[in-house]
């Protein structure tokens, strides 16, 4: 096989090629104090997915920001997943409204891992 056709194909069933996630909720718990982040992840069945979301939102002229990671074992379809982000305590309280998610999802077989950054704009409610 040619060197190069040798890296597609390994690209091509590289854990991340079937790997997604996606931010469905985010509502404010605690009077501001947590957001309950529901995610969609996607990954290939045998293999292991680990999310990690950082939450970044404007609450007057300060930022709140937090960050929560869970693992999860890929069953081929999509799946749930509930993170509780809690603030950070240097930071300002969380916001109903706008907010940056930043999700770093590391896919894992008997391949080896990836790691798949992905910021999506969401909305904080309740």
């Amino acid at each position: 096989m040619h060197p190069v056709s040798a890296v597609l194909a390994a690209l091509l069933t590289a854990p991340s090629a079937a790997s997604t996630t996606r931010v469905d909720a985010a509502e404010l718990r605690l009077g501001g104090e947590r957001v309950r982040v529901t995610l969609s992840a996607t990954c290939p069945a045998g293999a292991t997915i680990r999310v990690e979301v950082t939450l970044t939102a404007v609450n007057g002229t300060a930022i709140a920001q937090g960050t929560h990671r869970k693992k999860a074992d890929c069953t081929g379809a999509a799946q749930e997943l509930v993170l509780r982000v809690d603030r950070d305590s240097a930071g300002a309280l969380f916001v109903r409204g706008p907010a940056t998610a930043r999700t770093v999802r590391t896919v894992c077989d008997a391949a080896g891992c990836e790691v798949i950054p992905f910021d999506e704009t969401i909305r904080i409610t309740k």
